[in-house]
């Protein structure tokens, strides 16, 4: 369970990195669904950028720090997933607006125990070879080698057998039904890699020493650290529908927010994917680059990660987030670029009974601040001068900032705050280790699930034996909606299960949502056809990127 909290951990650096002291930026416009009508709660926000028409040379795609692995059994984090999602492919594939669809393979469900997967005709490696069912066994397999040690294991839970059953048949048996896995198969647990060549490359596959074998539209050239991976257009994809018109795309490490702002308003650099970006509006105005918002899949939270102290009691919870300056958290730290929270869950996750999770949404509160009834609320749970510790670090600009505002937020209802800040290397110790934790009420976070379900992140959180459930939460009645969910065959029905799950949480409170990040694209103004949605993690997002007309 610790490696998937690694994995989540992952976007605390990526914001942090992409943070110098913020002051109230002015708000980007978003539309946000409200009223007693079915109105789309990302509503404004665009999935896809029109298709590109012209051939390009090459393009620097910037990530907020150098890739580590390209070993999608190891991808957690958005260098990591940015590389993988533009090379390889994976079982099902996950369309800009969270929608499952064929991938390297179809998918039927004769029983609700058994799917089989069948690959698409003429699917191939980048080496000529054919996608056989050895591979998607091995492949699949990998996530829960313990010798590997991969990030995914938890996703096969209710798998009971991956077996060849044709010539171009997997079958994949459950113990029970799970409609959560057609997700994950089409995420980064699914990505189809070369058996015969994994096996060559031993230990370096996916490493600078190494080098990885896919099925994509672009295709690995080289991987120089400090340079970048370099992925370049496969001319003989087997995917006839697909033409890439960019020559040549290196994945480049940018760490430094100026650094990175002044290559992309001079063309060093020509795209990225990004979010919590100070200099937003500085690149907004220019006339060299382009800004699309998509929906997107993360939320920045608090974490409640003990129920031991005053944070134990659900009243203080409810409290803590009444208090808290949410607006302020969005202008300051999103610049306007994230929607203000009614679930714990993205609104952009809604990939499936879209209309059901829009109805229920939209009927939720929206969690505006209220102090006098925060003040009441910690009086009646007898905590009025109690103290809260938060895990923290100074070095990280967005945790930072997050801090003061609940630190602000608690003192103001009547609460005693304690700060216990760590370096920035430190910081992921709250995840991972236990002992970290000790002492600790909670901690800020950004997370996200890894295909476009609330109950992706959601079912880490609040369900026993979760991934980042810290403290033991146990609701029945969430358990077993989500429960429910997992196997429930007809979307409408199970969209409302973990709806029904969603404003049981957000009463709950395990964690405190702060604010739902759009996805932000930025583009040269050259360059269009990237996805614009968060999907472009876990699915190709390059396939249609070229010159504008």
């Amino acid at each position: 369970m610790a490696a998937r909290s690694r994995r989540r951990m992952a976007l605390v650096a990526v914001a942090a990195l992409c943070l110098a002291a913020p002051a109230c930026g002015r708000s980007v416009s978003t539309t946000q669904g409200s009223g007693s009508g079915i109105v789309s709660p990302t509503k404004g926000l665009v999935a896809t950028t029109p298709a590109g028409t012209k051939p390009v040379q090459s393009v620097v795609w910037a990530v907020y720090r150098d890739v580590n692995s390209l070993d999608p059994i190891f991808a957690f984090d958005y260098p990591e997933n940015t590389a993988d999602s533009l090379m390889c492919e994976s079982l099902l594939l996950q369309a800009p607006g969270g929608a499952l669809k064929p991938g390297l393979a179809t998918v039927s469900t004769p029983s609700p125990t058994t799917m089989v997967f069948t690959i698409r005709p003429g699917a191939k490696f980048w080496d000529g070879h054919p996608v056989t069912p050895a591979d998607v066994v091995y492949s699949l397999d990998r996530n829960t080698d313990p010798k590997l040690g991969g990030f995914y294991s938890l996703v096969f839970s209710r798998v009971s057998s991956i077996a060849a059953t044709g010539s171009n048949q997997v079958t994949i048996t459950l113990k029970q039904p799970d409609y959560w896995l057609e997700g994950e198969l089409a995420s980064m647990p699914g990505i189809i890699i070369e058996k015969s060549f994994a096996q060559q490359q031993g230990k370096n596959y996916g490493t600078p020493a190494g080098k990885i074998m896919c099925t994509g539209a672009y295709m690995f050239k080289s991987w120089t650290p400090g340079v970048g991976v370099v992925a370049v257009a496969n001319p003989n994809y087997w995917n006839s529908s697909v033409k890439p018109l960019v020559k040549q795309i290196t994945i480049k490490g940018a760490p430094d927010v100026s650094a990175f702002t002044s290559a992309m308003l001079t063309n060093g650099i020509q795209g990225s994917y990004n979010f919590a970006l100070p200099t937003l509006d500085q690149l907004k105005d220019s006339s060299s680059v382009k800004v699309f918002q998509g929906p997107g899949w993360s939320t920045d939270a608090f974490i409640i990660s003990s129920f031991k102290g005053a944070l134990g009691d659900v009243r203080v919870r409810q409290a803590l987030s009444m208090a808290l300056n949410r607006q302020g958290i969005i202008n300051s730290i999103y610049r306007g670029a994230a929607l203000m929270p009614r679930w714990l869950s993205n609104p952009g996750t809604f990939g499936y009974g879209t209309s059901v999770f829009a109805a229920a949404y939209n009927s939720s509160p929206v969690l505006t601040q209220n102090i006098a009834a925060a003040k009441k609320l910690v009086q009646q749970a007898g905590a009025t001068g109690k103290t809260i510790t938060i895990g923290t670090s100074s070095q990280l600009a967005n945790i930072a900032a997050v801090t003061g505002a609940y630190q602000a937020a608690g003192q103001a209802i009547g609460l005693k705050v304690e700060l216990k800040s760590v370096s920035a290397q430190n910081f992921i110790n709250f995840f991972t280790d236990p002992k970290a934790r000790a002492g600790i009420d909670g901690f800020p976070t950004v997370n996200y699930g890894d295909y476009a379900d609330p109950a992706a992140l959601l079912s880490t959180v609040v369900l026993p034996g979760g991934s980042q459930n810290y403290d033991n939460f146990n609701d029945p009645k969430i358990t077993s909606a989500l429960e429910q969910a997992r196997g429930t065959a007809d979307p409408a029905k199970r969209a409302a299960l973990v709806a029904q799950a969603e404003k049981l949480t957000v009463q709950q409170m395990p964690w405190i949502p702060n604010a739902q990040p759009t996805s932000l694209l930025l583009l040269n103004k050259s360059l269009t056809g990237a996805v614009a949605s968060f999907a472009y993690m876990f699915a190709p997002w390059a396939n249609q990127l070229g010159g504008t007309g």
